[in-house]
């Protein structure tokens, strides 16, 4: 069928192009047909025209608080980012030249910057509402009845966003309850192999990894129970590829760390 001959059909899917209505695969046609004919583009900007015209008799609305917040949110991504960069460029100056020699904990802190979609992914992934404890380690800067939220995202080799590590909770809790309960989101889906586990190491950024658990295979496996201590200081989460049931904490990871990534945290 020839849409540009048929100016009622036309008409019928620029307006739902111009509306919003007009999704996923049919949307990215219309664009395809668009860019090819000079009709369908201006049938487009037709109906944006009367459509913008119609939020002139709209009184203007304030922008939700919600909004705000996520703008700030994403200015502390950002301002994370760059600090993060700022510290793997000092550690790449005063590490020696063959990085490999160095533990693999201190190799984290040059590996590739975080990516833009990353970054996005974790703002989004901030608003979840996880049921967690606070980590003791803010309490004496924390203001009274303030909220902190930590949340770390793991990135594969190739810079892919692979887990998502959250907890959250009051100062006070925290102080109360010396526990932290961490919550893990798989984002890739990738299966563990028979026979072997995947443990979670937080990195401090001076001293040695310590391990904050294995991670079980169901929903409930992936909620992790630990020590304020062991999270204390750390700026870096880590997942290795153990034997099944994972290594004692004393002897470090064993297999291959699979993803990393920093911790960002953030009083509500």
């Amino acid at each position: 069928m020839n849409i540009v001959q048929n100016k009622i059909l036309l008409q019928r899917l620029a307006a739902d192009y111009g509306l919003g209505t007009m999704q996923g695969a049919a949307r990215r046609r219309f664009e395809a047909l668009a860019r090819r004919q000079a009709p369908v583009r201006q049938a487009i900007r037709d109906w944006q025209e009367r459509l913008a015209g119609l939020t002139e008799l709209q009184a203007a609305q304030p922008a939700p608080e919600v909004v705000w917040k996520r703008i700030e949110i994403a200015l502390h991504f950002e301002r994370e980012a760059a600090r993060l960069s700022d510290a793997r460029r000092q550690t790449r100056t005063a590490a020696s030249p063959d990085a490999t020699s160095l533990p693999w904990w201190r190799q984290l802190f040059v590996w590739q910057g975080v990516s833009a979609a990353a970054l996005s992914l974790a703002l989004l992934a901030w608003w979840q509402p996880w049921q967690a404890v606070n980590d003791g380690s803010t309490q004496a800067r924390a203001p009274s009845g303030a909220t902190q939220e930590t949340l770390a995202l793991l990135l594969d080799g190739e810079n892919r966003p692979a887990w998502l590590a959250s907890w959250s909770g009051g100062p006070a809790q925290g102080a109360a309850a010396g526990r932290v309960q961490l919550r893990l989101q798989d984002l890739s889906g990738q299966a563990v192999p028979a026979g072997r586990s995947l443990q979670l190491w937080a990195v401090p950024a001076q001293g040695a990894p310590r391990s904050l658990g294995v991670l079980g295979a169901d929903e409930a496996g992936r909620v992790l129970t630990t020590a304020s201590a062991q999270v204390q200081g750390a700026v870096v989460l880590a997942l290795s590829l153990e034997v099944q049931g994972g290594v004692p904490e004393a002897g470090g990871p064993q297999g291959p760390i699979l993803y990393k990534g920093p911790l960002v945290r953030k009083l509500i």
